[in-house]
C-alpha cells in the first residue's frame, strides 16, 4: 500500500513539474507578445486604434495657373467631385465592388486595376474610383451613405484648359503618375493616382506648378460618419507661371492652320521669347483632365495625323530654299562672295556630270546675291555651294544651331541633321560625294531641320549674330529663368545684304504674299519637292510639295520673326507666305494699339503687291529626290 502511494505521489509531482514548465512557457510567450504589442509596436497599434474613430481626409492642392505674357489665364482649375473609396471602412469587398459596378457604372476590370495599382499603398490611403462625377452619381453616393460608408464624395480642383486645343502642344497635359516615377523620388508628396505633367509647360515646370496637399482630421462614428472636426492643415497651391506667349498671336496662328498639317512659330529674335507656337493637327488637353481610358488613349496615339506630335520641335524636314539664307551668310562669312560676283542662270547647269535645274526653266540671267535671294535662284546657290564645299557649309550652319537642339524649355526636342563628311562616315560608313553638296546648297539632300531651329538660325543672321535660346517662360512665382544669348559677331555689311535680299523677296519676289502695308517685312519662301514630277503619277499617298516661309519685321529693327511650314501645302509663296502675312498683320495691329506705338520707328506704307505663282524646281537626277526652288 505504501509503495503504491509513493508511486502516485511521484507521478503527481512529475505531472506538476511538466505543468509548471508548460505554464512558464505560456507566460513567457504571453509576456513576449505583450512586450511586442505594447513596447515594440505600441505606437503603430495606437495609431491604428485611433483611426477607428479618427479619419484623415486629404485636401488636394490646386495646381498653379498658366498665363500668357499679358496675364490672361490660359490654364487654371475648376471645382469637381470624385467618388472615393476608404478601404479601412470596407467590411465586405464583394458587396462594395457590386455597389460600385451596378450603381456607379464602374467597369469591373477598371476596378480591379485600381485595387492592383494601390496594393502597396497603406490601407488608410483613399482610392479615387470615379472622377469628375455629375449630379446623378453624387445623388447615388449620398443616398447609399448609410449602407456604404466606405464610399464617399471628395472635392478636387480639376485642370481647365480655357481655350481647348489652342497652344495644346506648348501647354501640355497631365497624366497619372507611374509606379516607376513614384519609386524615383522625383515627385515628393505624390502617391498612386497623382496627376503630373506629361508634356509641354505642364511637364517642364511641373515642380513649380505642383502644390502641397493638406489634410483634415475628423472624428467618425462606428458607421464612418463624420461627427466632428479635430484639426485641418490647409493645402498650399502651386505657383503660377507667366509665359512669353501672346494669346492674340497664338489664336491667329492656330486659326491659320485650321484644316492643315503644319507649324507656325513666332519669336522675338532679340531675346528668344516665343510669342506663338502652333502645331496642327492638335488635341484638347481637357480630354486628359479626368484620367483618360486606355481605349481613348489608343485612338489618339494611333491617329495617322499624329495630333500629339509637336511638329515645331519634334519633326524635322528638308528646309528647301529658306536654307539659302544660311548659304548666303556662309558665303559672305567665308569670303566666297567677295567682290559681289554675279552668276548667270540659264535654267540649268551641270555639276560633276549631272544636270541640276533651277525653278525657272528659262533662267534668271545674271544675278547678284540680293536678287538671287529674292528670286530664289537655284543656280546661284549651286555655284555658291560648289565654291564653299560641304565642310564650310556645315561649319557655318552648325554655328547657327542647325543639327542640334535649340535648348528650348520644352522636352523631347529633336536635333535635326546637318550633314558633313564626318557625319556620313559615322552614320552610313560611306564617303561624301561632291554632288551631294550641290543638293545641300538649296536645302535638299540629307539636311533636315525643325521649324524652330530654322527660325532661330535666320533670326541669328538678321540680328547680326545674336544666337538666342528660345524659351516660353517669362517668369514664375519662384523666379525668372536664365536664357543665354551667344554673339556670333556677324559683320553688319553682310547682314545688310541678306536683309536686302529678303526684303526684295517680299516686295516683288517669291514672298510677296507675306507683305503687310505699314511693315517692312523681309522673308524667304521655300518649296520642298517630295517626289520628282515623273514619279508623282505613281504615288498613291499625298505627294504635294511642302511649303516654307521664314521672315521678320521690321527690316532695320527686327522685333518679330515668323516661320511657317505646311506639309503638302504646295508652293511656299502660295501656302506658307499668306499665313505669315496674317501673323505680321496681327502683330502690327497689336503693336500700334500700344500707347508707345507712335514713338516706334515706322515702316513702308506702300500697298500690298499681287499674289505670285511659285512652281518648285525639278528633281536633280540621281542626287536628291527633293530639290526645290521658287520662280518669281
Amino acid at each position: 500500500m505504501a509503495i503504491h502511494q509513493d508511486a502516485n505521489r511521484q507521478l503527481i509531482q512529475q505531472r506538476l513539474g511538466r505543468f509548471r514548465w508548460v505554464a512558464l512557457l505560456v507566460f513567457l510567450t504571453l509576456g513576449v507578445r505583450l512586450w511586442q504589442l505594447q513596447i515594440v509596436r505600441g505606437d503603430e497599434y495606437a495609431i491604428l486604434a485611433e483611426r477607428n474613430r479618427i479619419r484623415e481626409i486629404p485636401l488636394v492642392a490646386a495646381r498653379g495657373a498658366i498665363l500668357d505674357r499679358d496675364g490672361t489665364p490660359m490654364v487654371d482649375n475648376r471645382p469637381s467631385y470624385d467618388v472615393i473609396l476608404y478601404r479601412e471602412d470596407m467590411k465586405d469587398r464583394d458587396a462594395t465592388e457590386r455597389y460600385l459596378v451596378e450603381k456607379l457604372g464602374i467597369a469591373p476590370e477598371a476596378l480591379g486595376r485600381l485595387f492592383d495599382r494601390n496594393r502597396k499603398s497603406p490601407l488608410y490611403h483613399p482610392i479615387i474610383v470615379k472622377e469628375d462625377v455629375g449630379m446623378e452619381d453624387i445623388s447615388v453616393v449620398s443616398a447609399h451613405q448609410s449602407d456604404h460608408p466606405e464610399v464617399k464624395l471628395g472635392s478636387e480642383p480639376r485642370r481647365l484648359y480655357r481655350y481647348g486645343k489652342l497652344a495644346a502642344h506648348l501647354l501640355g497635359y497631365l497624366g497619372e503618375i507611374s509606379e516607376k516615377e513614384l519609386a524615383s523620388g522625383d515627385h515628393p508628396g505624390a502617391r498612386a493616382g497623382t496627376l503630373v505633367g506629361r508634356s509641354g509647360v505642364e511637364r517642364s515646370y511641373n515642380q513649380t506648378l505642383t502644390g502641397r496637399d493638406g489634410a483634415r482630421r475628423v472624428m467618425v462614428d462606428s458607421r464612418g460618419r463624420e461627427v466632428g472636426l479635430l484639426d485641418e492643415q490647409p493645402y498650399v497651391a502651386g505657383g503660377d507661371i507667366r509665359l512669353t506667349l501672346d494669346l492674340d498671336l497664338q489664336q491667329v496662328a492656330d486659326q491659320a492652320l485650321e484644316g492643315r498639317v503644319g507649324v507656325v512659330v513666332a519669336m522675338d529674335p532679340r531675346n528668344g521669347e516665343i510669342l506663338a507656337m502652333a502645331s496642327a493637327p492638335s488635341f484638347d488637353p481637357n480630354t486628359f483632365s479626368p484620367r483618360i481610358s486606355s481605349k481613348a488613349w489608343s485612338a489618339i496615339v494611333n491617329d495617322p495625323d499624329r495630333p500629339m506630335q509637336n511638329r515645331a520641335i519634334q519633326n524635322s524636314y528638308s528646309p528647301g530654299s529658306i536654307f539659302k539664307v544660311v548659304m548666303a551668310s556662309a558665303g559672305l562669312h567665308e569670303g566666297a562672295l567677295d567682290g559681289d560676283p554675279s552668276v548667270f542662270c540659264g535654267g540649268a547647269s551641270t555639276y560633276y556630270g549631272r544636270v541640276f535645274r533651277c525653278a525657272s526653266s528659262g533662267g534668271h540671267g545674271a544675278l547678284h546675291l540680293e536678287a538671287a535671294i529674292a528670286r530664289s535662284c537655284n543656280i546661284f546657290f549651286y555655284e555658291l555651294g560648289r565654291k564653299l564645299g560641304i565642310e564650310k557649309i556645315a561649319r557655318h550652319a552648325e554655328s547657327l544651331g542647325l543639327g542640334s537642339p535649340t535648348g528650348i524649355d520644352l522636352r523631347d526636342e529633336q536635333g535635326g541633321v546637318m550633314p558633313s563628311p564626318e557625319w556620313k562616315e559615322r552614320k552610313h560608313g560611306t564617303k561624301w560625294y561632291a554632288g551631294e553638296t550641290i543638293s545641300v546648297s538649296i536645302g535638299q539632300g540629307q539636311v533636315s531641320v525643325t521649324p524652330l531651329q530654322m527660325l532661330r538660325a535666320i533670326s541669328a543672321i538678321v540680328t547680326g549674330g545674336k544666337l538666342t535660346t528660345p524659351h516660353v517662360l517669362l517668369r514664375a512665382d519662384d523666379g525668372p529663368g536664365s536664357w543665354p544669348v551667344t554673339d556670333l559677331g556677324l559683320e553688319e555689311a553682310h547682314v545688310r545684304r541678306i536683309r536686302a535680299g529678303m526684303w526684295q523677296s517680299v516686295h516683288g519676289g517669291t514672298g510677296r504674299n507675306a507683305d503687310v502695308p505699314g511693315l517692312d517685312i523681309c522673308g524667304k519662301t521655300g518649296t520642298v519637292q517630295v517626289v520628282s514630277r515623273e514619279n508623282k503619277q505613281f504615288m498613291r499617298s499625298n505627294s504635294e510639295n511642302h511649303s516654307w516661309f521664314a521672315g521678320f519685321a521690321n527690316r532695320d529693327n527686327p522685333e518679330i520673326a515668323v516661320v511657317v511650314f505646311v506639309e503638302h501645302g504646295g508652293s511656299g509663296g502660295m501656302a506658307a507666305a499668306p499665313i505669315a502675312k496674317k501673323m505680321f498683320a496681327a502683330y502690327q495691329e497689336k503693336r500700334y494699339a500700344r500707347p508707345d506705338a507712335a514713338e516706334e520707328p515706322g515702316a513702308s506704307t506702300r500697298p500690298g503687291a499681287a499674289a505670285a505663282s511659285e512652281p518648285p524646281a525639278a528633281a536633280a537626277p540621281a542626287v536628291s529626290e527633293q530639290p526645290g526652288g521658287e520662280a518669281p
